[in-house]
């Protein structure tokens, strides 16, 4: 597997650091804001309500103070705290002096700085270099405040802005010191894939020795010596002894070959894994029945693996202790696992009771589940029989992050409630004015209701979408119906709905489709808008302010959507796939060996095993064969194998000049 991308320690911005220099890089963000920072300006001229310059040496003197900020802010990556402090100062004092208070050219940057401020500084120095912001940003805005009603509404939404932008940069911060922890963590796979594999083959070539190397060299002794002695009880014995010899070394070796089968096929899934295993027992004499439900979906090869040696290992002790009693398999597809279930009846013999064995199948069972953060059960079923369940996790627990992500939520919840109250009630121009404390209390409750389901929106982005888009829908058809003010305020708290959205398209599960999300949220404008026209202008007006709501919907929530895919994309894949990439290379060095092994064994050892089984179950099974010629052709096929057996060790035993020794030619 490989992982594109950039593995700097940055986490993929370059190798610059907090002494470095700026790039090329650098001077795109400040270039893109230089049209909002004049163009919003040049707007705000065509209403005589906003203190903005209106002459030419007045617009010369914003454009050079554009160019002076945003020329700090191409150094904001490496010395961020003094780019926020010429920002903030000379931001805030330039725009005083051009008579240019309401225009967000020092807003624009400033949000810039603080960002970067976040994203390059540790948490403390964050914090408090964004409250010092604070502080400085806003005695410059009291300053230029026609009054104390428009000076909080700026105190609130900067404090929730800077905020979550501090927060943001944190995130940020934190997503590119685990993309270079993941980064080590890749470099130090590939280390141990070469260790993994001398590993591995030093342990395959000491089981092998161990399990048919001792065993084969005795068969090779004992069945010579005895073919030169002329005496039959001695031969029958010796022959014996090598047929039961021979069976324990197959049945060894199978063992060691079957280790590697369900790690190699894994990729195929279980139902192509499982009806083979089930057919070999059906063929034994056990009648199986394998149920899959639900829609299968591609697993992780370890839950694979699991869930694969479950069954296998249910199975044969259902063959061995409830031999003819039919068994029942069933997997289960469920939202983030993976259930199996096993289960055999009583056999039909008269007071059977189910012997509960070693426990060392179960323990083995057991122990892969809680590997996986799954569980397993197992023990008698009711009305006899036993069962056996496991439930195996096919993800990591989804639980709910601490941190800044959740000053991120908060901040959400706070900005969906708080804008709203401020301007319902916030004069000079309150939108609702004269409301008494207790009607506007059940308002603020109201939104507050709307937007707290936003905490949940990582773990259920799709609830929580559905419940705001219903609560502005039903909202728009009964208080929108009465005054525009009710369905202006859903339009101030609109940040609600796109988080919900947002959060659809970064947070979903895997296998959820996402794209559904803007349009359901288009529902919501769509509900708003039509209110107002048919408020406005009589229920004829409704279809068309329906459409046009939903049009207008649609433009907000599809760019919040595509952004929330493209981060989900950009960075839970990469970190995925990385993760995958360091499980699989120490594992796909264990499987080269193991295979190499098991194609060893499959085209020479055991064949040469079976053969002397063979010749000396049928010299047993035939009274007037020649046993001492049987013996010398046991002999002769024991010590084949037993060559073999050399040889592949030899080959998994890395000789120590084999790097300095030349290529043959």
């Amino acid at each position: 597997m490989t992982v594109r991308g950039n593995l700097t320690p940055g986490g993929g911005t370059s190798g610059r650091g907090s002494r470095g220099w700026p790039n090329l890089a650098d001077v795109g963000v400040p270039l893109l804001l230089v049209p909002p920072q004049l163009g919003v300006p040049a707007l705000m001229t065509l209403s005589d309500d906003f203190l903005v310059p209106r002459d030419r040496p007045g617009w010369i003197a914003l454009s050079l103070l554009t160019l002076l900020l945003d020329t700090a802010l191409v150094f904001r990556r490496v010395r961020p705290l003094t780019v926020i402090l010429v920002v903030v100062l000379g931001g805030d004092a330039g725009l005083i002096l051009v008579h240019a208070q309401e225009a967000p050219v020092t807003d624009i940057a400033l949000w810039v700085g603080v960002f970067s401020l976040a994203a390059h500084s540790g948490r403390w120095r964050a914090v408090t270099g964004c409250a010092a912001v604070y502080v400085v940003h806003e005695a410059a805005t009291a300053l230029r405040a026609d009054s104390l009603g428009d000076w909080t509404l700026d105190v609130s939404v900067d404090a929730l802005s800077l905020l979550a932008l501090t927060a943001l940069g944190q995130l940020r911060r934190q997503r590119r010191a685990r993309r270079a922890e993941l980064a080590e963590q890749l470099e130090a796979a590939e280390r141990e894939h070469h260790a993994a594999t001398a590993a591995e083959r030093e342990r395959l070539a000491r089981d092998l020795h161990d399990v048919a190397g001792h065993h084969l060299s005795a068969v090779v002794v004992h069945s010579g010596a005895v073919a030169a002695i002329p005496d039959p009880a001695l031969a029958v014995r010796a022959l014996e002894a090598a047929a039961d010899t021979g069976r324990d070394v197959l049945a060894a070796l199978a063992r060691l070959v079957d280790e590697v089968e369900p790690d190699e096929r894994a990729g195929e899934g279980l139902p192509a894994l499982l009806p083979p295993l089930c057919e070999g027992i059906r063929r034994l004499g056990t009648p199986v029945a394998l149920d899959v439900e639900g829609r299968a979906r591609r697993l992780p090869p370890q839950v694979v693996t699991a869930a694969y040696r479950v069954v296998q290992e249910s199975l044969t002790n259902a063959m061995r202790y409830a031999s003819g009693a039919p068994v029942e398999v069933a997997v289960r597809y469920v939202p983030g696992a993976v259930q199996v279930d096993v289960g055999n009846g009583v056999p039909e013999v008269e007071g059977y009771v189910p012997p509960l064995g070693t426990g060392r199948g179960i323990a083995g069972m057991r122990s892969r589940a809680l590997a996986l953060g799954g569980t397993l059960e197992a023990g008698p079923a009711e009305g006899g029989g036993w069962r056996v369940r496991a439930v195996l996790p096919t993800s990591a627990p989804d639980g709910r992050r601490h941190g800044w992500p959740d000053v991120v939520d908060g901040i959400l919840i706070a900005q969906s409630v708080l804008l709203p109250g401020l301007v319902a009630f916030v004069p000079p121009e309150p939108v609702l004015p004269g409301w008494g404390m207790w009607s506007g209390a059940v308002l603020v409750v109201a939104f507050l209701v709307r937007a707290l389901p936003l905490w949940w929106r990582r773990h259920a982005p799709y609830a929580v979408l559905a419940w705001t888009t219903g609560f502005d829908v039903v909202w728009s058809c009964t208080a929108g119906t009465t005054r525009a003010a009710m369905t202006g305020l859903l339009l101030v708290g609109g940040t609600t709905l796109i988080s919900a959205v947002y959060a659809v398209a970064a947070y979903s599960r895997r296998g959820v489709p996402a794209w559904p999300a803007p349009f359901l949220a288009a529902l919501a404008w769509a509900a708003t808008v039509g209110a107002g026209f048919a408020r406005l202008n009589g229920t004829s007006a409704l279809p068309s302010g329906l459409l046009i709501g939903y049009g207008l919907g649609l433009g907000f929530f599809l760019p919040a959507w595509i952004i929330g895919k493209a981060v989900a994309t950009r960075g839970r894949r990469w970190e995925h796939a990385a993760l995958e990439t360091m499980a699989a290379r120490a594992g796909a060095a264990v499987t080269a060996e193991r295979h190499r092994v098991s194609q060893g064994l499959r085209g020479t050892v055991l064949d040469r095993t079976a053969r002397f089984v063979r010749v000396a179950e049928d010299a047993l099974a035939d009274p007037d064969a020649d046993r001492s010629a049987a013996l010398t052709e046991v002999a002769e096929h024991a010590r084949a194998a037993l060559t073999d057996m050399r040889a592949l060790l030899d080959a998994l035993r890395p000789r120590p000049d084999a790097a300095t020794e030349p290529a043959p030619s």
